[in-house]
């Protein structure tokens, strides 16, 4: 076997950029990629595909799965020295498995099987470790990266919930296998690392980038919100929930959030690596058509497209409520590469009295007016209302009648639709609602469309705190009779002294 640095120091790993093989939507599109322009490496199942330089795979069983192509399909394959089996971590080593794999114990016999510390085990001798706190692609990225590759590309690793359809086979084997809700995950894991390596990171084709602005309140209503983007997308679609950002609040309080995610949409360009477009939402939204239609929508010279809404909504023509007509920001198209938006200045700016919250919500501020174009359909925000066919993306936006809060909102049962399928394709985890029912966010009703047997284990999951009964206080001592205290004021006058001491706490001498 060859340790990881010794081998980066044989193979010829600047020559030309990496491209990164995984198993997502968009990997079927490898077949139009010109493979001899770089170096491949394939993640686990990806090398019965195609052939590649490299194959990198962290679990055992799966070298094991792929033994023909494996050996056939590869110059190399790297792996942890205490592999992982059925994505659990062992404490065997790759010798280990060389003495029982044969397709391991022929590549070794080839000069073939490179080995690394992975960073879910003690590490052997003084080879580096590698870091993966998600999946596979982190650690192939984090070896290119030890190795001083500086472009790398990728094809298929996407976020989601999908694999392309050349590996439908595994998608009720290893898809989630290690019990993480999508691939969504690895992506700000990947541009960390891209980052902390210096490498020029870019999917070959880039998925369409959804942030949604969210706070634990509304996370069940932001599952519904992704149940029905990818619904209907046919492009591959990453929805990133922005939760509990590290965002510094403003000084004064006149320019504070009016949500915990106001100033989220912010972030984007950053957490996009300043590339290509991000899309932004608000949680509390539910799509009916193809992403893409939006998403294709061209910038030409702007940066920022949003919608128009010139009149406010029956829904806030009520005593008490207010309304900003005109642009709304609440759906964004951001043309990342185009934003160096960084956070800290921005809210900075406010404290500096540059600019008020109104200022930098409303108007947006910080790009000129003539970068910003309402050319976004006002089908694609539609604030309270839905029409079959016409509407595109409906706003729920008076916040006490929220279909998933109140059974009086008029369009409860067009949610309600999307949240009972959500639920049944495992978008919505029970856990999670019942949560929110116990904290007054998600209405009772939401449970009936669990099974009994679900909504019982996600109880007998989360049990109730238990409230602690106050301890009572001892009762007060009875009210004093005239006797005892004419009694007491008599002692103390023929013994003033003694009655002193008492007072004091002191005994009599």
């Amino acid at each position: 076997m060859i340790e990881l640095t010794q081998w980066m120091e044989s193979f010829a790993v600047h020559q030309k950029p990496w491209l990164i093989l995984g198993k997502g939507p968009t990997f079927s599109e490898f077949k139009n990629v010109d493979a001899s322009e770089y170096n491949t490496l394939s993640l686990n199942h990806v090398v019965r595909q195609t052939k590649v330089d490299v194959a990198h795979m962290i679990d055992a069983d799966v070298a094991e799965d792929c033994a023909d192509e494996l050996y056939n399909n590869c110059q190399y394959l790297v792996m942890p020295w205490h592999p992982h089996v059925k994505n659990d971590p062992t404490s065997k080593t790759l010798a280990d498995f060389v003495a029982e794999i044969p397709v391991l114990k022929k590549l070794d016999e080839e000069n073939r099987l490179v080995w690394y510390n992975l960073s879910s085990a003690k590490p052997k001798d003084n080879s580096p470790t590698i870091q993966a706190k998600f999946f596979s692609a982190e650690a192939a990225l984090n070896i290119l990266g030890q190795a001083g590759v500086k472009k790398v590309r990728s094809l298929g690793v996407d976020g989601g919930r999908g694999y392309s359809g050349a590996f439908a086979d595994l998608e009720t084997k290893t898809m989630l296998a290690n019990g993480h809700g999508s691939f969504d995950n690895q992506t700000a894991e990947i541009n960390a690392i891209s980052k902390k390596w210096g490498i020029d990171y870019a999917p070959l084709s880039e998925p369409m980038r959804v942030f949604v602005g969210t706070d634990e309140s509304q996370m069940v209503a932001t599952r519904v919100l992704e149940y029905s983007i990818r619904k209907f997308a046919t492009r591959p679609v990453t929805v990133h929930p922005m939760l509990n950002l590290p965002i510094p609040k403003p000084k004064h309080h006149k320019n504070r959030g009016r949500t915990g995610f106001s100033f989220a949409r912010f972030v984007i360009p950053e957490l996009c690596g300043y590339r290509g477009r991000g899309l932004y939402t608000d949680a509390d939204m539910q799509v009916f058509t193809d992403l893409a239609e939006l998403w294709d929508i061209p910038f030409n010279e702007q940066r920022i497209l949003c919608t128009n809404q010139p009149e406010t909504p029956k829904a806030w023509q009520k005593p008490g409520q207010h309304f900003h007509p005109g642009r709304q920001m609440s759906v964004m198209l951001l043309d990342c590469e185009r934003l160096d938006w960084k956070i800290d200045e921005i809210i900075k700016g406010m404290d500096d009295e540059k600019y008020t919250y109104q200022d930098l919500l409303f108007e947006m501020c910080i790009v000129p007016e003539n970068e910003i174009a309402d050319r976004i359909p006002p089908e694609w925000n539609c604030l309270e209302w839905w029409e079959k066919d016409v509407s595109k993306l409906t706003h729920y936006t008076v916040v006490p009648t929220q279909p998933w809060k109140n059974d009086e909102n008029p369009l409860r049962h067009v949610w309600e639709e999307d949240y009972r399928a959500a639920v049944a394709a495992g978008a919505v985890d029970a856990k999670e609602v019942l949560s929110g029912i116990r904290a007054g966010h998600l209405k009772e009703s939401l449970k009936d469309a669990f099974s009994q047997d679900a909504w019982e284990a996600a109880v007998a999951a989360m049990p109730e705190p238990v409230v602690e009964e106050p301890v009572a206080k001892a009762a007060p001592p009875a009210p004093m009779g005239i006797g005892r205290m004419k009694q007491l004021v008599g002692k103390a006058i023929r013994n003033p002294g003694k009655a002193i001491n008492r007072i004091l706490g002191r005994r009599a001498a």
